[in-house]
C-alpha cells in the first residue's frame, strides 16, 4: 500500500516554480554553511539535512494519503444507493417521532 500511494502521489503531485526556487536557495545556503564548518559538523549537518527532508517526505505523503482517502469516502458516498438526502433524513427522524405518539 505504501508504494502504490507514494507512486500515486508522483502521479498527481505539481511541483510550482517557487518551490524549485526555495530548493536552490536551501542549497546554496547549505553550501554556504558547509564550507564554514569543520569536518565533524559537517557530518552532523548532512545528518539534519536528510533527517529533515525524511520528515518532509513522510509527511508529505501522509497528506497526500489523507486526502486520497477523503476523495474515496466522497466517492463512496455519492455512488451510494440511494444518494443521501438531508431531507430524506429529516423526512424519516420526523416520522419516527410520530409514530410512537399515535400508539399511546
Amino acid at each position: 500500500m505504501y508504494d502504490y500511494m507514494k507512486s500515486l502521489q508522483q502521479q498527481f503531485e505539481s511541483k510550482p516554480e517557487y518551490i524549485q526556487d526555495l530548493k536552490t536557495e536551501v542549497n546554496q545556503t547549505h553550501k554556504e554553511l558547509s564550507a564554514r564548518l569543520s569536518k565533524e559538523d559537517r557530518r552532523l549537518l548532512l545528518k539534519l539535512v536528510d533527517l529533515e527532508d525524511s520528515l518532509r517526505c513522510e509527511a508529505t505523503l501522509h497528506s497526500f494519503t489523507s486526502g486520497y482517502r477523503l476523495a474515496c469516502g466522497i466517492h463512496y458516498e455519492l455512488s451510494a444507493e440511494p444518494m443521501y438526502s438531508f431531507d430524506r433524513e429529516e423526512e424519516e427522524r420526523s416520522r419516527q417521532m410520530i409514530l410512537p405518539r399515535k400508539e399511546e
